[in-house]
Formats: C-alpha cells, structure tokens, sequence
C-alpha cells in the first residue's frame, strides 16, 4: 500500500481539463520476475480494480533430438483485470503469444511478423475519500502486455476530477473516452530477436 501511495503522490503527470493521469510503478506481473500487482491504484487500502486468475511460471524443459537433450525456456504471465483478459507467452522454441483483451497476436520469432507487445486501456470505478470526496469516480487503466519478460504491466490511470451525474455508467465511459470497451492503441512491433 505504501509503495502504491507514493506511486500516486509522485507519480501525476498531466491534469486537463479535469482528467489526471497517474505513472504507476512496478505495478505488474511477469514469468521470470513473480507477482508484483497492487489492486489498490490510489493508495487508500482499497481494490480500485478486480483481478482475478493471477498466474505466472517460468521453467527449462528438455527436448531431445535422437540422443541429445536440450533445455529451452518457457515463461507465462496472466490475470483478468476487471472481466479484461491479459495473457503474455514465450518460449526460446520459439513462440510468442500475446493477449489483451478482443486483441491476440501469435507467431514464431525469426519470421519478422507480429508484435511484441499489446497496449490498451480497461474501464475502471473507484470511490477514494481523497478524490471527488469520495463519489464513484469513473476511468481507465493502461495495460501493457509483453512477450520479452513474459510481463503484464499496469502503467497509468486516468480519471476524471469533476463530479460526473449518474446518468448509468455507459454514459460516464463514453464521456471518458471508454465507451465501456477495451481501446486498444496499434501494437508496438519490433523486430524478432529485439528487448522490449
């Protein structure tokens, strides 16, 4: 929780015509690295967002080739933010396979197509007392997905500072720029054998 607080104090970037946007640090999950989440965005205590199938593994299996073994690495990441899937895979075999949502990419590394990572962002509602004095505020959560690192990383939220009538929370996300889907912005793709 503390580690979330100063994420927050330290971590405001842009205020806009009431829309602040919060860095959010060491926020995610990864094969190699273990479970690093923190539901709570804004530092009160409280979950500002579900997660649920937490899961991440990383291991060497052995293949053989008429008499020789050989060992490759197989790493996974996965959790479900909100009812949003996100699911990074990689193998040295090698195989990348990416989920975020509506959006899924996997191919076989050296072939020069797909992606390495997804990025888009998830509808979010929270009640912090520090914000909106603690009215339902509604936002959005930016999620990247990496196949190097295996990593699910939840870089920033954004919410609105301006009391938002309860007209249903459709209308809330539309004015937000939600609509109540996952926006995904264009795959960042990089060259197989590059670090993401």
């Amino acid at each position: 929780m503390a580690a979330a607080t100063a994420a927050t104090a330290a971590g405001v970037t842009s205020s806009q015509a009431g829309l602040v946007t919060v860095n959010l640090g060491n926020n995610y999950i990864s094969g190699p690295n273990g479970n690093h989440l923190n539901a709570d965005l804004t530092g009160d205590g409280n979950p500002d967002v579900k997660m649920t199938g937490v899961m991440h593994f990383l291991s060497y299996p052995r293949t053989s080739s008429g008499h020789i073994l050989r060992s490759y690495r197989k790493s996974s990441a996965a959790v479900v933010l909100n009812g949003i899937a996100a699911r990074a895979f990689f193998s040295s075999y090698p195989l990348v396979s990416l989920r975020l949502g509506s959006q899924h990419t996997s191919h076989t590394l050296g072939t020069g197509v797909g992606v390495s990572s997804l990025t888009g962002s998830i509808p979010i509602s929270f009640k912090d007392l520090h914000i909106n004095s603690g009215a339902l505020t509604k936002g959005s959560l930016e999620v990247t997905v990496s196949a190097f690192g295996t990593k699910i990383q939840l870089d920033s939220f954004t919410y609105d500072t301006r009391a938002v009538p309860d007209q249903g929370s459709s209308l809330a996300l539309l004015a937000m720029g939600a609509g109540g889907v996952l926006a995904l912005r264009r795959p960042h793709s990089t060259r197989a054998g590059s670090s993401a």
